[in-house]
Protein backbone atom coordinates (compact mmCIF):
# COMPACT_ATOMS: atom_id res chain seq x y z
CA UNK A 1 0.00 0.00 0.00
CA UNK A 2 1.77 3.27 -0.79
CA UNK A 3 1.07 5.90 1.57
CA UNK A 4 0.87 10.11 0.47
CA UNK A 5 2.39 12.61 3.56
CA UNK A 6 0.38 15.45 3.92
CA UNK A 7 2.72 18.48 4.28
CA UNK A 8 3.45 20.03 7.16
CA UNK A 9 3.39 23.81 7.72
CA UNK A 10 5.79 24.91 10.83
CA UNK A 11 4.49 27.13 13.41
CA UNK A 12 6.03 30.45 12.55
CA UNK A 13 4.14 30.01 9.14
CA UNK A 14 1.01 29.30 10.86
CA UNK A 15 1.16 32.41 12.74
CA UNK A 16 2.08 35.01 10.76
CA UNK A 17 -1.43 36.51 10.00
CA UNK A 18 -2.06 36.98 13.85
CA UNK A 19 1.41 39.23 13.88
CA UNK A 20 0.35 40.95 11.43
CA UNK A 21 -3.82 41.42 13.24
CA UNK A 22 -1.79 42.37 16.28
CA UNK A 23 0.64 44.69 14.48
CA UNK A 24 -2.91 46.79 13.27
CA UNK A 25 -4.69 46.62 16.24
CA UNK A 26 -1.85 48.28 18.23
CA UNK A 27 -1.11 51.10 15.26
CA UNK A 28 -4.65 51.82 15.36
CA UNK A 29 -4.59 52.03 19.27
CA UNK A 30 -1.21 54.02 19.06
CA UNK A 31 -2.74 56.56 16.60
CA UNK A 32 -5.57 57.07 18.91
CA UNK A 33 -3.65 57.89 21.89
CA UNK A 34 -1.91 60.54 19.28
CA UNK A 35 -4.92 62.24 18.63
CA UNK A 36 -6.25 62.48 21.60
CA UNK A 37 -2.70 64.09 22.71
CA UNK A 38 -2.99 66.52 20.00
CA UNK A 39 -6.56 67.48 20.25
CA UNK A 40 -5.43 67.86 24.30
CA UNK A 41 -2.77 70.05 23.52
CA UNK A 42 -4.86 72.12 21.45
CA UNK A 43 -7.11 72.71 23.78
CA UNK A 44 -4.77 73.76 26.62
CA UNK A 45 -2.93 75.98 24.48
CA UNK A 46 -6.70 77.81 23.72
CA UNK A 47 -7.43 78.13 27.40
CA UNK A 48 -3.90 79.39 28.27
CA UNK A 49 -4.44 81.81 25.12
CA UNK A 50 -8.13 82.94 26.48
CA UNK A 51 -6.66 83.33 30.66
CA UNK A 52 -3.67 85.53 28.99
CA UNK A 53 -6.19 87.51 26.89
CA UNK A 54 -8.51 87.49 29.92
CA UNK A 55 -5.47 89.08 32.43
CA UNK A 56 -4.31 91.88 29.62
CA UNK A 57 -7.81 93.17 29.62
CA UNK A 58 -7.88 93.15 33.38
CA UNK A 59 -5.14 94.78 33.35
CA UNK A 60 -5.85 97.08 30.74
CA UNK A 61 -9.28 98.64 32.47
CA UNK A 62 -6.76 98.78 35.57
CA UNK A 63 -4.14 100.93 34.20
CA UNK A 64 -7.32 103.05 32.88
CA UNK A 65 -8.81 103.46 36.18
CA UNK A 66 -5.75 104.67 37.89
CA UNK A 67 -4.96 106.96 35.16
CA UNK A 68 -8.44 108.47 35.64
CA UNK A 69 -8.16 108.72 39.21
CA UNK A 70 -4.54 110.54 38.90
CA UNK A 71 -6.29 113.30 36.36
CA UNK A 72 -9.10 113.41 38.58
CA UNK A 73 -6.50 114.16 41.64
CA UNK A 74 -4.34 116.55 39.72
CA UNK A 75 -7.40 118.51 38.65
CA UNK A 76 -8.82 118.82 41.98
CA UNK A 77 -5.61 120.04 42.96
CA UNK A 78 -5.23 122.44 40.19
CA UNK A 79 -6.25 126.14 39.54
CA UNK A 80 -10.10 126.30 38.94
CA UNK A 81 -9.79 126.92 35.64
CA UNK A 82 -8.14 123.35 34.72
CA UNK A 83 -10.70 121.88 37.13
CA UNK A 84 -13.22 118.93 36.46
CA UNK A 85 -16.14 120.44 34.93
CA UNK A 86 -19.36 117.42 34.78
CA UNK A 87 -22.22 118.21 33.12
CA UNK A 88 -25.75 116.69 32.29
CA UNK A 89 -24.62 115.46 28.71
CA UNK A 90 -20.94 114.89 29.66
CA UNK A 91 -18.29 117.55 30.30
CA UNK A 92 -14.56 117.85 30.20
CA UNK A 93 -12.73 114.63 29.99
CA UNK A 94 -16.42 112.84 29.50
CA UNK A 95 -17.55 113.21 32.96
CA UNK A 96 -21.26 113.22 33.61
CA UNK A 97 -23.34 114.80 36.07
CA UNK A 98 -24.97 111.42 37.57
CA UNK A 99 -28.37 113.50 38.55
CA UNK A 100 -30.36 115.74 36.84
CA UNK A 101 -32.23 119.47 36.92
CA UNK A 102 -34.68 118.44 39.92
CA UNK A 103 -31.73 117.20 42.20
CA UNK A 104 -32.67 113.17 42.17
CA UNK A 105 -30.24 110.20 40.56
CA UNK A 106 -30.30 109.43 37.30
CA UNK A 107 -27.82 107.68 34.85
CA UNK A 108 -27.04 109.36 31.48
CA UNK A 109 -28.18 106.91 28.60
CA UNK A 110 -25.00 106.76 26.96
CA UNK A 111 -23.65 106.17 30.33
CA UNK A 112 -25.95 103.16 31.37
CA UNK A 113 -24.72 101.81 27.43
CA UNK A 114 -21.28 102.08 28.41
CA UNK A 115 -21.88 100.35 31.96
CA UNK A 116 -23.55 97.70 31.14
CA UNK A 117 -23.14 96.24 27.48
CA UNK A 118 -21.60 92.98 26.92
CA UNK A 119 -18.61 92.70 24.61
CA UNK A 120 -16.60 95.48 23.12
CA UNK A 121 -18.93 97.85 20.99
CA UNK A 122 -18.59 97.49 16.78
CA UNK A 123 -17.82 101.26 16.80
CA UNK A 124 -16.85 103.60 19.53
CA UNK A 125 -17.74 106.54 17.70
CA UNK A 126 -20.55 108.49 19.85
CA UNK A 127 -20.05 106.23 22.66
CA UNK A 128 -20.13 109.34 24.96
CA UNK A 129 -16.37 107.58 26.53
CA UNK A 130 -13.19 108.47 25.74
CA UNK A 131 -9.65 106.98 24.65
CA UNK A 132 -7.03 106.56 27.07
CA UNK A 133 -4.63 108.25 26.32
CA UNK A 134 -1.48 105.84 26.60
CA UNK A 135 -1.20 103.86 23.31
CA UNK A 136 -2.07 100.20 23.95
CA UNK A 137 -2.80 99.01 20.58
CA UNK A 138 -0.19 97.90 17.73
CA UNK A 139 3.11 97.60 20.66
CA UNK A 140 5.96 96.24 19.05
CA UNK A 141 9.43 95.15 20.28
CA UNK A 142 9.39 94.25 24.56
CA UNK A 143 5.99 95.83 24.48
CA UNK A 144 4.18 93.19 21.73
CA UNK A 145 3.23 90.91 24.64
CA UNK A 146 0.86 94.09 26.02
CA UNK A 147 -0.66 94.73 23.17
CA UNK A 148 -4.60 95.12 23.13
CA UNK A 149 -7.13 94.94 20.40
CA UNK A 150 -8.71 98.19 21.33
CA UNK A 151 -7.37 101.24 23.22
CA UNK A 152 -8.59 101.11 26.64
CA UNK A 153 -12.07 103.53 27.04
CA UNK A 154 -13.48 105.42 30.21
CA UNK A 155 -16.15 107.81 31.29
CA UNK A 156 -16.64 110.24 34.68
CA UNK A 157 -19.72 110.44 36.94
CA UNK A 158 -19.87 113.11 39.17
CA UNK A 159 -22.07 111.23 42.03
CA UNK A 160 -22.57 114.04 44.29
CA UNK A 161 -21.75 115.89 47.09
CA UNK A 162 -19.78 113.39 50.13
CA UNK A 163 -21.23 114.30 53.04
CA UNK A 164 -19.57 113.54 56.68
CA UNK A 165 -21.78 111.51 59.36
CA UNK A 166 -24.48 114.02 61.37
CA UNK A 167 -24.33 116.18 58.40
CA UNK A 168 -27.50 117.39 57.34
CA UNK A 169 -29.33 115.88 54.82
CA UNK A 170 -27.14 113.17 55.63
CA UNK A 171 -28.53 110.70 57.70
CA UNK A 172 -26.46 109.11 60.63
CA UNK A 173 -23.99 107.26 58.43
CA UNK A 174 -23.05 110.14 55.88
CA UNK A 175 -24.31 109.74 52.47
CA UNK A 176 -24.19 111.64 48.68
CA UNK A 177 -26.10 115.14 48.11
CA UNK A 178 -26.72 114.94 44.31
CA UNK A 179 -25.87 117.56 42.67
CA UNK A 180 -28.55 120.21 41.55
CA UNK A 181 -26.52 122.38 39.15
CA UNK A 182 -25.94 124.96 42.03
CA UNK A 183 -24.43 125.17 45.38
CA UNK A 184 -21.06 123.22 45.17
CA UNK A 185 -18.52 125.18 46.30
CA UNK A 186 -14.60 124.36 46.59
CA UNK A 187 -14.70 123.10 49.54
CA UNK A 188 -16.84 120.35 49.01
CA UNK A 189 -15.75 117.03 48.32
CA UNK A 190 -17.58 114.93 45.11
CA UNK A 191 -17.73 110.99 44.92
CA UNK A 192 -16.71 110.13 41.45
CA UNK A 193 -17.00 107.16 39.33
CA UNK A 194 -15.13 105.83 36.63
CA UNK A 195 -16.07 103.24 34.67
CA UNK A 196 -13.18 101.75 31.92
CA UNK A 197 -13.19 98.85 29.40
CA UNK A 198 -10.45 97.31 27.57
CA UNK A 199 -9.94 94.42 25.90
CA UNK A 200 -7.32 91.70 25.75
CA UNK A 201 -5.35 90.84 23.06
CA UNK A 202 -8.06 90.33 21.16
CA UNK A 203 -11.88 91.87 20.98
CA UNK A 204 -13.47 88.86 22.29
CA UNK A 205 -12.27 89.42 25.57
CA UNK A 206 -13.13 92.27 27.50
CA UNK A 207 -13.35 93.78 31.05
CA UNK A 208 -14.74 96.40 32.93
CA UNK A 209 -13.41 97.45 35.92
CA UNK A 210 -15.25 100.13 38.17
CA UNK A 211 -13.42 102.73 40.76
CA UNK A 212 -14.97 104.98 42.96
CA UNK A 213 -12.64 108.29 44.12
CA UNK A 214 -13.38 111.03 46.00
CA UNK A 215 -11.63 115.20 45.06
CA UNK A 216 -12.56 118.10 44.74
CA UNK A 217 -15.08 119.80 42.64
CA UNK A 218 -15.55 122.15 40.32
CA UNK A 219 -17.36 125.61 40.56
CA UNK A 220 -20.88 124.39 38.98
Amino acid sequence: MKQTMLPQMSTAARQRGAVLFVSLVFLVLITLLALTAASTSVMQERMTGGLRNGQLALQGSESTARSVEWLIWNKSNNVTSNKLHCGATGGDDFCYQASNVTGTFGMNTLVATFRNQQGWPATTSGDGATAYATTMTGLTGNQAVASLAQQPRYMIEDLGILLPPGAPNSGMGGGILPVGGAGSTSTQVHTYRITARATGGNSGSVAAMESYFVGQPPSY
